[in-house]
């Protein structure tokens, strides 16, 4: 009922325009200008008690001189001009001047006048009693005595010939914000900013091609800890360095999850899956049994079948990180980072890294962690090595129950201890990063960050897409349906994807 009144209200409006009236000499009356850059025009009003009522009208082309007036001065001759035709009404009345330019409301106060503004302010100071009130550009009156009839003609749209604002060349394909105060410009239509922002949204065009600005989505998810050392390890590769006599110029790492120990095994950058399962079996293995779980990246030997079918025998569970998302194994990233400032740090000779990578390892398992504040030698032994340094070269062996107790007690404490920092660290990237909820069967874009493209970084789309998300494997990652000819894993981390908006706008397709 509410919308039927408005809308019978709207057209009575239409249909009944504001007649001209008399002026009244013993009220006070009200100017209205504005200047462009080619036209000067004015309103006379007064107010009969029920509204500003019209009482004249006046709007004339510049002349080409008074085309190259500064601002200032066009704003300034609309107002000369407006009095000078109005004076007759204006004289001896009182007179509120309403204008776009804020300047003029201090123009008696201006110390610095040329001589053309100093000319028309006597002018005006000699025959009216006025003040001037500054009125936005944007609810001017008599800015619509100007308008270009091709605007004006523009109002009429219709279905078979639509108005092209956001998808033409000419346009731009810009954001709602601008589509919309360029749209407002030729028409209006009640939910005009509803059917903008769900016909941008749709637009497949800006949702490939444009980046975003945004907050990665995707909260953090750290791996909880294990309760016994060497049951969850992570491992990586070091690449990258230089081969020396023995020909080895790659890094195995690995490390053990609780205690952080970690081993640095070289090896070459040929190495087969087989020769890897062999290389962790003699130094992972052979020390401290078989994992329960082995975390790492998707790095060909480690998702080939003969890895993943070996493990698998030995029940040895596979948590390979998502497609272009190294965080996933944050802590081998990290620890691959520190044997690099190792290397470079110990080693003058690059060539010869091979050769103090074991007093290296050493030195990496006595140092104490950040997260545990315990050496990963102590974690894992009970105890810390003796090194050159320390001063008591007899080390007392505490009673067997007191060994075990201290051993479990820091093993506890170590273990707390990662709780509080994976929540710390979740808590603090969370705060850098945006929530979503994806399901099963919902349409993505995905980034093309990573992906081998024939076009320039600079010109090629964004993202790509839509694809069908097959199953969500966990709340960050998803299984994706990609086409048979791609050959990369089809498994994302919800930062890489955007959600897909499906043009289901017809009305507003219509009328934009």
């Amino acid at each position: 009922l509410g919308f039927q009144a408005a809308f019978e209200a709207l057209k009575t409006l239409l249909m009944s325009p504001p007649v001209l009236r008399i002026a009244d000499p013993e009220r006070p009356f009200e100017v209205i200008t504005d200047a462009t850059d080619i036209v000067i025009r004015a309103v006379l009003m007064q107010d009969f008690g029920n509204g500003l009522q019209p009482i004249a009208y006046e709007s004339r082309k510049m002349q080409s001189a008074e085309r190259n007036y500064p601002v200032h001065d066009k704003e300034m001759l609309a107002i000369v001009h407006a009095f000078k035709i109005w004076r007759c009404y204006l004289t001896g009345a009182d007179v509120t001047l309403r204008t776009d330019h804020k300047s003029l409301q201090y123009l008696r106060a201006q110390p610095n006048l040329n001589p053309r503004q100093i000319r028309w302010l006597d002018y005006l100071e000699s025959n009216f009693t006025y003040k001037i009130m500054y009125k936005k550009g944007a609810n001017n009156i008599a800015e619509a005595l100007s308008r270009p009839s091709a605007q004006l003609a523009a109002v009429l749209v219709t279905q078979s010939n639509p108005l092209l604002i956001h998808d033409s060349n000419l346009s731009g394909h810009f954001g709602v914000d601008k589509t919309l105060k360029t749209l407002q410009r030729f028409d209006c239509w009640p939910d005009m900013v509803t059917d903008v922002q769900c016909y941008v949204a749709a637009c497949v065009i800006c949702q490939r091609i444009k980046s975003s600005h945004q907050r990665p989505t995707g909260l953090l998810q750290p791996l909880e800890p294990p309760q016994r050392p060497w049951q969850h390890v992570t491992m990586d590769f070091v690449t990258g360095l230089l081969a020396g006599p023995c020909r080895n110029d790659v890094v195995l790492v690995v490390v053990d999850r609780l205690t952080k120990i970690a081993h640095f095994t070289p090896c070459r950058t040929t190495i087969t899956a087989e020769e890897t399962a062999r290389l962790f079996i003699s130094t992972v293995v052979r020390l401290h049994g078989i994992p329960a779980a082995i975390i790492s990246d998707r790095d060909p030997k480690f998702t080939s079948k003969f890895w993943l079918d070996t493990w698998g025998r030995y029940g040895t569970r596979q948590q390979i990180s998502s497609a272009y998302h190294p965080q996933t194994d944050g802590q081998t990233e990290r620890t691959n980072q520190t044997i690099e400032q190792l290397i470079r740090t110990n080693c003058p000779d690059r060539k010869k890294w091979e050769d103090v990578l074991p007093m290296l390892e050493f030195s990496y398992n006595n140092a104490p962690s950040a997260t545990t504040n315990q050496s990963p030698f102590y974690l894992n032994y009970g105890m810390d090595p003796r090194v050159p340094v320390s001063t008591n070269v007899e080390s007392q062996v505490p009673q067997s129950r007191q060994f075990v107790e201290e051993l479990q007690t820091a093993r506890d404490k170590a273990f707390k201890l990662i709780c509080k920092v994976n929540a710390t660290a979740r808590r603090y990237a969370d705060l850098h990063r945006r929530d979503i909820t994806m399901a099963a069967g919902q349409l993505v874009l995905l980034d093309t960050k990573n992906l081998r493209l024939p076009l320039p970084t600079k010109l090629r789309p964004r993202f790509c897409g839509p694809f069908k998300i097959m199953k969500m494997v966990t709340p960050v990652t998803t299984q994706l349906r990609l086409p048979d000819d791609w050959r990369i894993h089809n498994k994302f981390h919800v930062s890489l994807l955007r959600p897909f908006v499906p043009d289901t706008s017809d009305i507003a397709r219509q009328r934009l």
